[in-house]
């Protein structure tokens, strides 16, 4: 969001919070109301990557992104009352949480809520020995009230992983609790999701303006690349089965193993309605993710149900309304890019990503040869703004909006820097890429363009280039990303009208390498613009692997040379001597 949306009552009010969830009087509201001036409707959370605002009476709303520094936690010294122990004792009990289990790993005591004391178990998050959160939580079956001091970054009993255990990750602090209080192997270590499931599903998958609340699986990429197997037992719910897949998405599937938990919404409920040998069995019994081979049906119960009740899958939107209606951008697909020199293929794909994390928040990450990064930066601000960047013609776009396009481009790409000695093979650009999954979320990778991609030495070209697309295709499967793969043609001298062996665009059959490049693409695209008008920029679709997904064909878009931005086409009269050649 941007800085100067945010009203200033409210931003001044925030910036002198600590980090953690606040409750204060809205500054919007509270003296407009002629009842409850003084109840605290407005809630506020610091977090690590920014502030999120939202008030529960005037709807207010809002946030913004840390920009200036980073936010370093302090080391909290916990202050221990007797207040309340043997009640929080005694809930944990009723719960079935050993005594040890209690002792080493929560906090017992009263925390206040609302201004309401009252008795509270506590879950500190470590780092090695020092406690840097603290997440509460009421010790009362009937209501739950929560709270933080500091912000809880990373997984809960992270720092009692050992190098090469497996890790059982569960959605909350309880269930880890439970789960720790099992006869569990000792190269086991429990670990629950800091932040619970998401809030949002949108179509069963996590919201991609919530990818950056995912921050913890990055911090702890060092434990999860080294743990021996990954095994996930969430609740079986809508939330819980979309952070399933969206911690799938960014650890991989080739480790991760699944819990059943039958008709049981948590753990908690399994274990209260069968108890530890329940548990225990369903963890001796938990199945590998599958990836290849033959399945049973049930396999794909939930997309056979969502199929019936919601029909084919739906894209997202280019963000332009005549490409729309032959693509739609599908996670997990991959599309070719082609185009002579200058057709503006990348310029094209620049336009839909950014559309994309304008309209449903997507991030992406580019693994671009021809442009350094800061220049790419430059040509999406452009677009962003609507402005040029640079000097010239126009008046270019105003430092605050430079800086606006800077914190929006950095909210949403991730750039390969090859002049820093990028990955150039495509195992470690598809390695640099999940890296980018697992710390960003991303949901779309740019490859651009193919011909500075490394081969294997002494393979043939297409046979390596087929293997290079199986890979890309799996990769995009695996990580539920759509890949734009942008390849030049067969160097073939196109006519003054951009005409070229009778044909006026070129397809996945003219691209250089391998007829592969149309076998295996979902989308094919090709970019043509004519000589003398590169202001009328023409798309052609000319392959869709899915009929729900699109149609061949194509049309005209408008092109504005100034910011760069791409756009529907506004029919003019034909030019009759527009084809003439001088």
């Amino acid at each position: 969001m941007n800085l100067s949306s945010v009203p200033t009552d409210i931003r001044l009010l925030a910036d002198r919070l600590s980090p953690g969830q606040h409750k204060k009087k809205c500054p919007q509201c509270h003296h407009e109301r002629s009842k409850h001036k003084h109840d605290k409707s407005l809630s506020i959370n610091v977090g690590s990557d920014g502030i999120r605002y939202h008030c529960h009476h005037c709807e207010t709303s809002g946030g913004w992104m840390h920009t200036t520094k980073e936010y370093v936690p302090r080391p909290i010294e916990i202050r221990q009352s007797n207040t309340g122990n043997e009640v929080v004792k005694k809930y944990l009990r009723g719960r079935g949480i050993p005594d040890k289990v209690i002792e080493d790993h929560t906090i017992q005591g009263t925390y206040t809520f609302n201004g309401k004391p009252m008795p509270a178990v506590g879950f500190p998050y470590r780092d090695g020995s020092q406690v840097m959160a603290i997440k509460w939580r009421s010790a009362d079956a009937t209501t739950k009230m929560y709270s933080q001091e500091n912000v809880c970054r990373d997984f809960f009993n992270l720092e009692n992983y050992k190098k090469g255990n497996s890790i059982l990750l569960v959605e909350g602090e309880m269930d880890a609790l439970t789960w720790l209080g099992c006869d569990l192997p000792e190269n086991l270590t429990v670990m629950s999701i800091p932040n619970g499931a998401p809030a949002k599903v949108k179509d069963g998958k996590v919201d991609a303006r919530d990818d950056t609340k995912f921050q913890y699986v990055w911090r702890a990429k060092k434990a999860l690349d080294s743990a021996s197997e990954i095994i996930l037992c969430f609740d079986n719910d809508e939330p819980g089965k979309a952070l399933h897949d969206e911690i799938i998405r960014r650890i991989g599937i080739s480790k991760a193993k699944i819990i059943n938990l039958d008709e049981y919404k948590d753990t908690s409920e399994a274990y209260a309605a069968k108890g530890e040998s329940f548990l225990l069995g369903q963890l001796e019994d938990c199945e590998s993710v599958p990836t290849v081979g033959l399945y049973r049906a049930r396999e794909f119960r939930k997309e056979y149900d969502k199929l019936y009740e919601e029909g084919q899958i739906k894209g997202a939107s280019t963000g332009i309304k005549s490409l729309d209606k032959y693509i739609q951008i599908i996670p997990g697909q991959l599309t070719v890019v082609s185009g002579f020199p200058s057709s503006g293929k990348s310029d094209l794909i620049d336009q839909l990503v950014l559309n994309l994390s304008k309209s449903d928040g997507w991030k992406t990450v580019y693994c671009s040869f021809e442009k350094p990064p800061a220049l790419h930066m430059a040509q999406l601000a452009q677009k962003l703004i609507n402005a040029p960047f640079f000097e010239g013609v126009s008046e270019r776009m105003e430092m605050s909006k430079k800086d606006y396009a800077f914190d929006w481009v950095n909210e949403h790409f991730m750039f390969m820097d090859h002049s820093l000695d990028g990955p150039s093979t495509i195992d470690g650009i598809l390695d640099t890429a999940s890296a980018a999954v697992m710390q960003m979320g991303c949901r779309v990778l740019v490859i651009d363009p193919y011909n500075f991609i490394d081969l294997p030495p002494g393979d043939r070209e297409t046979d390596s280039i087929s293997r290079m697309l199986t890979k890309v295709q799996k990769w995009s499967k695996a990580h539920d990303c759509h890949t734009f793969f942008i390849a030049h043609p067969t160097k073939v001298a196109p006519d003054r009208r951009g005409i070229s062996n009778g044909k006026v665009v070129i397809t996945g059959h003219d691209i250089a390498g391998s007829a592969a490049w149309f076998a295996k693409c979902d989308i094919g695209l090709t970019c043509w613009r004519h000589p003398r008008d590169a202001e009328k920029p023409e798309f052609h679709v000319w392959k869709v692997r899915w009929g729900w997904v699109g149609k061949n064909g194509s049309e005209k878009l408008n092109f504005d040379r100034v910011s760069g931005r791409w756009s529907d086409y506004e029919k003019e009269p034909e030019d009759e001597n527009y084809w003439k050649l001088d």
